[in-house]
């Protein structure tokens, strides 16, 4: 993948530079105005000529810009801005190095033996019941504590690795967590919180350290298919299990460059996130990975913490959960509310059905980029209206595609799959 970076990082600076360079033949008016205010790049050609004229109609000398209110855009960070998810490398970061500060009788009351009424996971999930493999993660992580964390330690990480209570454990708690998502009546809701529950004990510098470590691992990382099994060896009372994941990370050009763009042409840009908030904050960061947004204009989910600083395995009391209908509270609450913002947002992208609320509710928005991942349910109703708007002269949505295998945008609308050749326009 350093080839692939290497060949795609010159027309990126190329590009930003002959940007630079004809922008200064320009006035600020005819700047701010133009039909070229992004970098080429990967768009599809209709996207990139859609973003420009919004760029261009509601930007700083647009026909249709607000002097008296800032107009804001609105959007979702994993999948979005970049490819794959930060929070699930966080965590399988933290797996991998055993960065746990949770005590043995923290961690165990993390886990449920019935949730919402529910008591087994799904076929997917081999029907197993949340009591087997709770009882089975409670007991390896006081195996894995006392030998490794607590006053009695006595083993090196790569020893602790080499247990057969660290590789089940390694495999059944991010298979315990994707059997949440995929469980009806538990499902995201629960299992977006209940993950950052894990980083309870650090403070949020340390959680930020550490989110800084493990984004720098994936984006170094191959993108390819892995798996972690539990060993066939070890008694246990829920048996073997399998998580499956995508490996690595990307940053996308495309976005650094539309965030910086709609900034320049005097449109704030916020972002509303199911992640961690001071996760998402070290990968937007100036300074850090291509992108410039403020940590204040980062809207996420946020974890109770101590008068000192150490965070709790507890939800911020007050604050609304930043999925699905939670977005649009959370936009709500900050941006309109506190920040007195009467618009709705102008723009918005995702990626997911949990973006579905945030990219339908409000009625005055202009436009909503999906990246295509080829999914059904909510979010595959709005890529089947960008389908039928693309040869609309001012769409409601629009459909961008990507190449997944290499983890970038691709000058088209349809979709390539990790490990697929074909790209495809809907599932």
């Amino acid at each position: 993948m350093a080839i692939l970076k290497g060949i795609w990082s010159k027309p990126v600076c190329c590009l930003s530079f002959l940007f630079l360079l004809f922008s200064g033949c320009k006035n600020d008016d005819e700047n701010f105005a133009g039909n070229n205010a992004l970098d080429r790049l990967n768009w599809s050609e209709r996207n990139y000529q859609v973003l420009n004229q919004l760029i261009g109609d509601y930007g700083i000398g647009g026909k249709y810009h607000s002097t008296e209110e800032t107009p804001y855009i609105v959007l979702d960070w994993d999948q979005t801005c970049a490819f794959l998810d930060v929070e699930e490398a966080l965590l399988r970061y933290q797996l991998t190095n055993f960065r746990f500060k949770l005590s043995k009788e923290q961690f165990s009351t993390l886990l449920k033996d019935e949730i919402n009424g529910i008591s087994q996971l799904p076929e997917d999930f081999h029907f197993i019941t949340l009591k087997d493999i709770n009882t089975d993660l409670i007991e390896e992580y006081a195996f894995l504590y006392d030998h490794y964390i607590g006053p009695e330690k006595n083993m090196t990480l790569q020893e602790l690795k080499a247990t057969p209570q660290y590789q089940d454990f390694l495999a059944k708690l991010p298979f315990l967590y994707d059997g949440y998502c995929e469980t009806n009546s538990i499902g995201s809701e629960y299992a977006y919180p209940w993950v950052l529950f894990l980083l309870a004990g650090h403070t949020i510098d340390e959680v930020k350290t550490m989110a800084k470590e493990a984004i720098s691992f994936e984006l170094g990382n191959g993108l390819y298919k892995q798996e972690w099994t539990s060993p066939s060896h070890l008694t246990t009372h829920s048996g073997s299990v399998s998580y499956s994941f995508k490996a690595g990370l990307r940053v996308l050009p495309e976005m650094q460059n539309l965030i910086e763009t709609f900034t320049q042409h005097g449109i704030e840009v916020f972002i509303v996130s199911a992640s961690y908030k001071p996760v998402v904050e070290t990968f937007a960061a100036s300074g850090n990975f291509g992108y410039q947004v403020p940590a204040e204009n980062v809207i996420a989910m946020e974890l109770a913490v101590t008068a000192d600083g150490v965070i709790l395995p507890e939800y911020k009391p007050g604050w609304v959960e930043t999925v699905r209908q939670g977005k649009v509270e959370a936009i709500n609450r900050i941006i309109k509310q506190q920040l007195g913002k009467t618009l709705d947002p102008l723009f918005a992208a995702g990626d997911s059905d949990g973006d579905y609320e945030m990219l339908t509710g409000f009625p005055g928005m202009k436009l909503v980029l999906i990246w295509n991942r080829l999914k059904g349910g909510d979010i595959g109703k709005l890529c089947q209206q960008a389908v039928d708007e693309m040869k609309i002269e001012t769409p409601a949505y629009i459909l961008q595609g990507r190449n997944e295998n290499i983890g970038m945008a691709i000058p088209s609308s349809s979709t390539i799959l990790l490990g697929k050749t074909e790209a495809r326009l809907l599932p």
